[in-house]
């Protein structure tokens, strides 16, 4: 059994690394593959012929996306279609990491794994049309999807600190911050999301789409409040509406992700608690 994990430079990749350690593992980041490039991906990883392919790759700058839609859309959808190209003809099982934002987020009570997507933002847009080829053009294949990942930073140019880590900078340096209390979603553990793909892929669980977010949701204010209480700093926190900082790309209002099909996950504020002691 020989595992392709892409991206192992950010914060999912290498969790997936630890998670399906005991096998042999290839781990490959932009230097190895640029998985923009079709013949380049076709040549490498044909020659590789891993059983599974997992990636964790993305273009997730929300906002700089309208702006870059060009290359939002070759890192989240075209890039997918190659990926999805290559592992049918090689017979691998393909494993996707997509996100909330392709819902609308007009559901307060959250949204299952069939339920129609409605992406507003480039960003979203991008990552539903990935998700769009997959489906396509896939046979053995997992759609995971994830909110607000959060876990030891990436080593990757262009990886993203997690909200936490943000907050604990931004504390360190004011007394008091305003954050959004908008925007309800369930915040994804890094390690739990790798563990629970392992668990997918080694139980050969059907084919399709899965949100592998931690059970529970919040806005970012009770994301931070949990956080800086677990962590005993001290900083006033100002709950302020998402107008408070406009920002050039639409986010969902409510966009929890509900698990039907696997068994529940942990709480996140058990999972942030893990992180915070680690």
């Amino acid at each position: 059994m020989k595992v392709l994990v892409l991206g192992v430079k950010g914060m999912l990749g290498q969790e997936l690394v630890n998670a399906f350690s005991g096998i042999e593992v290839v781990a490959w980041d932009r230097e190895d593959l640029d998985i923009t490039d079709k013949t380049q991906v076709f040549q490498k990883i044909a020659e590789l012929r891993p059983d599974i392919i997992l990636n964790s790759v993305a273009y997730n700058a929300v906002d700089l996306a309208e702006e870059k839609k060009d290359l939002a859309y070759a890192v989240n959808a075209e890039a997918v279609k190659h990926l999805a190209l290559v592992a049918k003809e090689i017979g691998a099982t393909f494993v996707h990491f997509s996100t909330d934002y392709v819902f609308e987020g007009i559901e307060k009570n959250g949204y299952k794994e069939g339920d129609a997507i409605n992406p507003q933002s480039v960003y979203a847009k991008s990552k539903a049309k990935g998700e769009e080829y997959l489906r396509e053009i896939g046979e053995k294949y997992y759609l995971i999807r994830l909110s607000r990942l959060f876990g030891k930073s990436g080593i990757g140019d262009g990886s993203k600190k997690s909200f936490v880590d943000v907050i604990f900078n931004l504390a360190t340096e004011k007394k008091e911050l305003e954050v959004v209390n908008e925007e309800l979603s369930s915040p994804t553990y890094a390690p739990d999301l790798a563990k629970i793909t392992k668990e997918i892929v080694a139980n050969k669980m059907p084919c399709g789409i899965y949100h592998g977010a931690n059970s529970g949701s919040c806005t970012w204010y009770e994301f931070a409040d949990e956080a800086l209480k677990l962590k005993n700093i001290s900083c006033k926190l100002i709950p302020v509406p998402a107008g408070r900082f406009p920002r050039p790309a639409q986010r969902p209002k409510y966009s929890i992700l509900l698990n039907t099909k696997l068994s529940p996950a942990r709480g996140w504020q058990d999972a942030l608690r893990e992180y915070l002691k680690e």
